[in-house]
């Protein structure tokens, strides 16, 4: 049959061009209605669509039981027979109980039809979050507690998969009622069975605009980007496992990618072990991570078989020929932590220089200083390599004299006592920070101790706020209690790294007050966390990745309180060092009022 609209010689009987995809019944006079119709302008009373581009005739497209004699399964009641075995929908067929109307069929094979539908149920987007909130009358998002009331209402729309194999997506259905959520996996929102020619045809719901495949992109990828879809797919699958799930067979073809994360996607292969086969979950296990390296070996050398020769990195090609070739295989999670080491050894730049700036002041209404601060640095050349390691504190005390000075004096010298004796030893001997988070927590936890002793000691009310930072080369690990705060600066702007434990944060975060209000609340200055008040403490670590001239400032609030961030960055911007920044700040701080003391220490890498 040949395409009158493209002239391309189709087989006999076709009813779509393979070359233009243009309806070749309707090109050629044939009468059955197109399931690509055009969008329903409007519905009439006994249940018939009418098409606009049939000139007001109606199409039955939603017979009701009634008419039909038969049941239905879900919203979508039987639609007249049709000789195809496999036809698709017609624009305007219900499906998923009635909730989607579909707008558009899309024919992929034989056994697959996708449509483009409008979810029927209308719902508001965060504009803060993009999270869902189908009540209307809902005046908070429930998942970031920004103010939606003034976000229009939408009626989104998404793709829906349909297979002529009832059981086509039972795997993924399964895994939606095992409720599975995790930043690697992509599941689709929903699974269902229906019945709209009379036999089952089961429908996958997906979101409208799919995220791109890595098989799209050209081959091979910069090894960093690789490594960092590795990581992501290799916790992912490290998930999985805990749950009991593996994916034979998996390849780049089930890969997404969303920005610097790589997703899994397309499941309906993936294979949940059942109690009797989980004595031989690890041989699985260990085959899924031989398929993730092998993946990741094509995406970054474009060669499917590993050899000594290839241009990789050495860490990077023992860790491959370990994960591909050792019999017993590795955990997905021991490789996940792998590729990581591997990818933050890329990154670390040959040498790396520290310059530190320092300044506190008691204000301009204070009598007593209770602010101290701390700064250690150590520095170590070898074969022209530097790798300097820093520990960084500042900490505002409360409670008055003989009090908040002692606080915020004991949780400095406390940090800096235990960094002095286990942390830096080791690195003068060239090993590596062993656990670097774990180590920041315990020295605040050590701090919060000593603080909470004297507290009861001395029966009075001493805490301190803390904000501290472990940098070993160009990587910062920060640590914060209260309202102090760490800003990471760069030549484009800054952006505040902790989020303080304060009454007003936590008005701003659920909406019921701006930021700008923030900063003139009355109560501005109530804390809910601090160092000593508790035996036990909860701390809130960030990680923030430094280039060559950038830079972390840590500051009490008689800075942050006094002088905004546009002229905290401007003034730092413009200093010749960091520290003729931290006079400058301080010096500004008093000029806007001085209201509390004020401390601040600039980490700036060269």
């Amino acid at each position: 049959m040949k395409c009158t609209q493209c002239g391309h010689e189709n087989r006999e009987g076709a009813r779509f061009c393979t070359q233009c995809r243009a309806e070749i019944s309707a090109l050629t006079g044939q009468s059955h209605t197109s399931p690509m119709g055009n969008a329903v302008e409007a519905q009439n009373g006994a249940g018939n669509q009418v098409n606009a581009a049939n000139d007001g005739k109606t199409t039955r497209t939603l017979p009701s039981n009634a008419e039909s004699g038969e049941a239905t399964s879900g919203g979508t009641a039987p639609l007249p027979e049709l000789h195809e075995m496999f036809a698709p929908l017609p624009a305007g067929a219900l499906l998923g109980d009635g909730r989607y109307a579909a707008l558009e069929a899309r024919p992929l094979n034989p056994q697959l039809n996708e449509y483009l539908t409008e979810d029927l149920v209308t719902v508001r987007l965060c504009p803060s979050c993009g999270a869902v909130t189908p009540d209307l009358e809902e005046r908070y998002c429930v998942s970031c507690g920004a103010e939606i009331s003034g976000a229009p209402a939408v009626n989104l729309r998404y793709r829906i998969h349909e297979s002529a194999n009832p059981e086509f997506f039972a795997q993924e259905a399964q895994l939606l009622a095992m409720r599975l959520q995790h930043p690697a996996l992509r599941l689709p929102l929903a699974v269902f069975i229906e019945t709209p020619y009379g036999a089952p045809r089961q429908y996958r719901v997906a979101p409208e605009f799919p995220l791109p495949r890595v098989t799209t992109l050209s081959i091979p990828q910069e090894i960093n980007t690789v490594l960092e879809w590795g990581v992501s797919l290799a916790q992912g699958l490290a998930y999985l496992h805990q749950h009991q799930v593996t994916i034979p067979f998996a390849n780049p073809k089930h890969i997404v990618f969303d920005g610097k994360r790589a997703l899994w996607i397309n499941l309906e292969q993936s294979v949940i072990i059942t109690p009797e086969k989980r004595a031989n979950s690890a041989e699985y296990f260990a085959l899924d991570v031989k398929a993730l390296a092998a993946s990741l070996l094509y995406l970054a050398t474009g060669k499917q078989k590993l050899t000594q020769d290839m241009a990789l990195p050495e860490p990077v090609k023992a860790l491959f020929f370990q994960a591909i070739t050792n019999p017993q295989g590795m955990p997905a999670e021991a490789f996940a932590s792998e590729l990581d080491v591997c990818l933050q050894e890329l990154r670390r730049p040959a040498s790396v220089t520290f310059m530190v700036g320092r300044r506190t002041d008691v204000g301009q209404v204070r009598s007593l200083n209770e602010d101290s601060l701390l700064t250690l640095d150590l520095s170590a050349v070898f074969r022209s390599k530097s790798e300097p390691v820093g520990v960084f504190v500042v900490a505002d005390g409360m409670g008055g004299h003989d009090a908040g000075d002692i606080a915020s004096q004991i949780t400095a010298r406390t940090i800096g006592r235990i960094a002095i004796a286990e942390l830096f030893p080791p690195v003068v001997q060239g090993k590596p920070i062993a656990d670097p988070a774990g180590w920041l927590k315990t020295a605040a936890q050590a701090a919060n101790q000593a603080v909470y002793e004297q507290r009861k000691s001395a029966g009075s009310d001493m805490g301190t706020t803390l904000v501290a930072t472990l940098v070993r080369g160009d990587q910062a690990l920060v640590a914060n209690v209260g309202d102090s705060r760490c800003y990471h600066l760069t030549p484009a702007g800054m952006r505040q790294v902790t989020t303080d434990h304060s009454l007003v944060e936590r008005l701003v975060a659920t909406g019921q007050i701006t930021a700008e209000e923030a900063a003139y609340h009355p109560q501005r200055n109530v804390i809910y966390r601090v160092i000593g008040d508790k035996l036990r403490l909860e701390v809130d670590l960030f990680e923030v990745n430094l280039q060559p001239g950038e830079a972390l400032l840590l500051c009490s609030d008689g800075l942050s309180g006094m002088v905004p961030n546009d002229q905290i960055w401007q003034l730092w911007h413009t200093s010749s060092s960091p520290q003729h920044a931290c006079d400058r700040l301080v010096q500004a701080a008093n000029q806007a009022g001085g209201e509390d003391n004020v401390t601040v220490v600039i980490l700036q890498i060269l």
